[in-house]
């Protein structure tokens, strides 16, 4: 005899098989590309700017970014890049590194679409790296390309996540975040946060276990290992919703470093966060331009 499912078991059912899906569309993302690796492990090995340059050539998409990333104010410090060639010696190892992590990460935030939203996203997390790079230089952190990369992934999973929302939830990530409590909503409504289905992106693409880390643990810092890697992240991302937020906007719960627990095992005061906001403002019409 067959029964009748209750309300109850067929929301069940219906929330796991939701979560189930959400996993599913995370693990068929494309690998990240391995051009990322092989450059670092050829910058690793001081191989000739000839033999970066051919590696970087035969993804001519990629090239193209990376030229256009490497114009632009904030990393290219307005010199004349006429090439390849150019940006590559212009830009340095370690911010060529940078240029090329997001030039991998910009297909996956451009394959969520083209609306505001989805560029939001992007703008977000470009901001959460440029200032997680300078709370490592402020505080002598070191490990800056490590940071960069995590905080400019910190939000990967909400490339997949989003869809989902906006059919489930009713109620946009924007608003939601704005008010404090995003990762709440998203556990109860689909099972599953940004943040953990960020970590199991990271992960089936290999990145390095701090990367992962920070991605899965960036709303709390000291649940998971590599805590302070993962902080520097949770705070950059706070700055950054502070550094860029509309004029007149108000939050429910608005940053206050001197009561963050976070930002104080971090040695990070509010004049001390005002200072990163500052430095970071100076930064801001570079950054723009390299979003355009």
């Amino acid at each position: 005899m067959i029964r009748e499912l209750s309300k109850n078991e067929v929301s069940a059912l219906h929330y796991e098989l939701v979560m189930k899906d959400i996993i599913a569309a995370a693990e068929k993302l494309p690998p990240f590309p391995d051009v990322a690796w092989k450059l670092t492990a050829m910058i690793k090995q001081m191989a000739p700017v000839s033999e970066l340059e051919k590696i970087i050539g035969l993804d001519p998409a990629l090239a193209a970014t990376i030229l256009r990333l490497s114009r632009s104010a904030y990393y290219g410090r307005r010199f004349d890049v006429r090439s390849l060639k150019d940006a590559i010696l212009l830009l340095g190892n370690q911010r060529l590194l940078q240029v090329v992590i997001s030039a991998c990460a910009l297909r996956y935030f451009e394959k969520g679409g083209a609306g505001p939203g989805e560029r939001e996203l992007w703008e977000h997390s470009v901001a959460t790296a440029i200032i997680s790079e300078i709370i490592s230089r402020k505080f002598k952190k070191g490990r800056v390309l490590t940071l960069y990369t995590a905080s400019l992934l910190h939000d990967i999973g909400k490339t997949i996540l989003n869809v989902y929302a906006k059919i489930y939830m009713q109620s946009s990530i924007r608003r939601m975040r704005s008010e404090g409590r995003c990762i709440q909503v998203e556990r109860m409504a689909l099972g599953i946060d940004h943040q953990e289905l960020g970590g199991i992106i990271a992960r089936n693409w290999k990145f390095p276990p701090e990367i992962i880390a920070a991605i899965a643990h960036h709303h709390d810092p000291e649940s998971g290992p590599f805590w302070e890697i993962a902080s520097v992240v949770y705070a950059a991302d706070k700055l950054a919703d502070e550094a860029v937020k509309e004029k007149g906007q108000t939050r429910e719960n608005p940053l206050d470093p001197d009561k963050d627990m976070v930002f104080k095992n971090l040695g990070i005061t509010s004049k001390i966060a005002e200072e990163i906001k500052t430095e970071f403002a100076g930064h801001l019409a570079g950054v723009k331009k390299m979003l355009e």
